[in-house]
Parts: structure tokens; sequence; C-alpha cells
């Protein structure tokens, strides 16, 4: 399952992100400063050429400050926690690559959260409680237009149904791509990567063109 935080940044609740800091050991000293540096912002919004008079915030992270992204890991830290809580307890069951490989349940960057489990409507409903539990404490939302599923060929049709019922997600696709690539790869590689061959046979089409003097490139 792919999901996608609705305004992922913007609705960071402070006192969640100072709390993840303290129980991850951060010193309180440490935690205060950071938490100075968040909550210093300030903002006006302009209409029709007229600014309206400076508001402080009471959640989210700045956009584009190169601070936030690392403060977002420590936010989604927490969901983290608690989903390896759930794999500790046997509440959720992730995936193996083989059988002796460890297993695998979620991988997360930034606002992007993959989780991988077996499709089962127990594991769904854990799911969508440990999701419902997150998002209440660090005041992030869940997408759901912009989640997506996807599921091995051999799951049942009515297992299918109950999953997607219970995490409600609608859109069941096969072409989504995480960070950029597939995310899901068959055994012919081709067409799943040829986009990546396009874009940098773009980038290095004019290359040679910048090599030649002015006149050759007039003639």
């Amino acid at each position: 399952m792919k999901f996608d935080m609705h305004k992922a940044y913007d609705r960071v609740e402070w006192g969640f992100l100072e709390k993840i800091m303290i129980k991850m050991g951060f010193h309180q000293r440490w935690v205060t400063l950071i938490m100075a540096c968040v909550k210093s912002v300030k903002y006006k919004v302009r209409v029709n050429s007229m600014e309206t008079e400076t508001f402080i915030p009471t959640r989210g992270l700045r956009q584009g400050d190169p601070l936030s992204p690392y403060l977002f890991l420590l936010v989604e830290e927490g969901l983290s926690r608690l989903l390896k809580g759930a794999e500790s307890r046997g509440e959720l069951h992730g995936v193996r690559v083989c059988r002796d490989a460890p297993v695998v349940s979620h991988l997360l960057f930034a606002d992007d959260s993959l989780i991988l489990m077996q499709a089962s409507k127990e594991n769904a409903d854990n799911l969508k409680r440990l999701f419902d539990r997150y998002c209440a404490k660090s005041g992030q939302k869940v997408s759901g237009e912009k989640c997506s599923i996807f599921f091995n060929e051999n799951t049942d049709v009515t297992v299918k149904a109950e999953v997607c019922e219970a995490l409600n997600i609608v859109t069941e696709s096969l072409s989504d791509k995480y960070l950029g690539l597939p995310a899901l790869v068959g055994i012919d590689r081709s067409d799943c990567f040829q986009h990546l061959i396009d874009r940098v046979r773009a980038k290095t089409k004019g290359w040679k063109e910048k090599l030649l003097s002015m006149g050759v490139r007039k003639f």
C-alpha cells in the first residue's frame, strides 16, 4: 500500500514533535532550541496587494527550510515505532523476499509511506487503527484519493474487497511510482525503466552540439 499524507508539513503538531525528540533521548536544551526555531515563524497574507496583520501559527513546519525535512523524519519515527510495536505483538504481519530474509512491514521516506503486509482483513483493521492513532496524535491526515494498493495476483477477490474497504482505498494500481521508481518490477524490466533512459537521453541530447563552433552550428 502506498499512503500519502495530506499537507504533511503543514499539519505537524508541535507538541508531538517535541515529545518525539524527548522520547528519542535528545537533551532538553537541544529540544528547547529546536522548538524555538520551529515556533519562531510568522505569516502575513497578501490580498489584492494589501498585506494582513502578522499572525503566528500553532502547528506546521516551514516549507523550504533545510531543517524541516529532518524534523519531519522524527515525526515519521512515531509511525515507524507504532508499526514495529504492532509487529512484535503479532497484530501486523509483514512480508519476506525469501524464506530466511527478515520481515519488512514499511518503508518511509518523508511523507511517502509504503506499507508491506499480508493481505487479510485482520491486518487491514489493525493497520487502520494504527494510522488513526498516529494521525490523532501527530496532526497528520491520510489522503485517501492519493493512496493506492497493490495485491499479489493470487489474492482472493473477496479478500481484496475487504482490505480496500477497511483501509478506505479505492485505487488499485500497478503503475504507481515510489520515489520516482516503479513500485513493482516484473521479469521484463525494459519497460519499467524506459522513462529513466529517456530522461538521460534528453539531458545529453545537446551536449555534442555545445562542443561545435558557432559557424558549424549555423550551418
